[in-house]
């Protein structure tokens, strides 16, 4: 198997690229100077991709604006990249192999606010709160559809929160660590949060590429998977875990400018399918996630 990974160069990126050499298949990033939202461009791209090989060839689509906040800033962008984008990629594969694979990265973000459900499947109504989540729920659509109108082997991925070393601090968990070890350096003994209140479902980022790996590798089409480890967390919780693995030395203060004007309260995700169908099972635990990630920042921030 050939595979092609748009977005590459993101934090899920790397983790898929080795998760894929590790397991035998021919992997490539996408050339990060190909703009998504250029059609001739990515239709270059999967052209020459496609190539003259006769292996079986997938394409996973990360490449997107992915910060929920910032897309309330900028709600046009996200819609040219994570939706015009995506349509770019969808026109190519039709052109020029509809045998390819497409596995298209989408966002948990897309099911909103469902707090009324202890777990989300993926029968779930859509209810997107943000720019961004209406962004992923409307390319899934084109996903969907370009795969049925025209024999496109497309599959659609739901992660919900992945977390890891190497992840940018304008996520949650990241974020955390990278205030407890500035904290740390400086000698402060607070850090300021957001909402401590919501619960999310973490899952280490090597475990969701893994599923990323078995979809492209699944004889499935035209479906929706959840990745998720199916617990929930409240937020206060992991902020602790994550103080305590630094030793206990700051206190969480909420900070007014860090809240979200629109706050999902719970996301937990459902994942039986992906276990029923293809086997998966998260094999990371979060408290050694958390240790990685906090050792992460110490490295490179520098603190002892």
């Amino acid at each position: 198997m050939r595979a092609l990974v748009t977005g590459a160069s993101g934090f899920v990126g790397p983790y898929l690229l080795n998760e894929l050499a590790e397991n035998g298949v021919d992997a490539t990033a996408l050339d990060p100077t190909v703009d998504v939202t250029k059609y001739e461009s990515v239709l270059t791209a999967v052209r020459d991709f496609a190539g003259a090989s006769t292996e079986s060839k997938v394409i996973f689509h990360l490449a997107a604006l992915s910060h929920v906040g910032t897309s309330w800033n900028d709600p046009l962008s996200y819609l040219d990249v994570n939706v015009g984008g995506t349509l770019n990629l969808l026109r190519a594969v039709e052109l020029v192999d509809r045998n390819i694979k497409v596995v298209y990265i989408s966002s948990s973000e897309v099911y909103g606010n469902q707090s009324h459900l202890d777990a989300i499947d993926e029968t779930t109504t859509l209810r997107p709160l943000s720019p961004y989540a209406s962004s992923k729920a409307s390319a899934e659509t084109y996903v969907l559809q370009y795969g049925r109108a025209f024999g496109i082997r497309c599959v659609v991925a739901r992660p919900f929160n992945h977390i890891g070393p190497n992840q940018s601090a304008n996520f949650l968990v990241s974020a955390i660590a990278k205030r407890i070890c500035d904290a740390r350096l400086n000698g402060e003994g607070e850090i300021p949060v957001g909402n401590l209140g919501a619960t999310r479902d973490f899952l280490d980022v090597r475990d969701v590429v893994r599923a990323y790996r078995l979809l492209a590798i699944a004889d499935t089409s035209f479906d929706t998977y959840n990745i998720s480890s199916g617990v929930g967390r409240r937020i206060d919780e992991v902020v602790q875990m994550l103080i305590a693995i630094d030793g206990d030395r700051v206190k969480a203060t909420v900070d007014p400018e860090l809240l979200r004007p629109v706050e999902v309260m719970r996301m937990v995700g459902d994942s039986r399918r992906i276990h029923s169908e293809l086997g998966f099972e998260p094999k990371f635990n979060i408290e050694d996630t958390l240790r990685e990630v906090i050792a992460y920042w110490r490295e490179d921030l520098g603190a002892s």
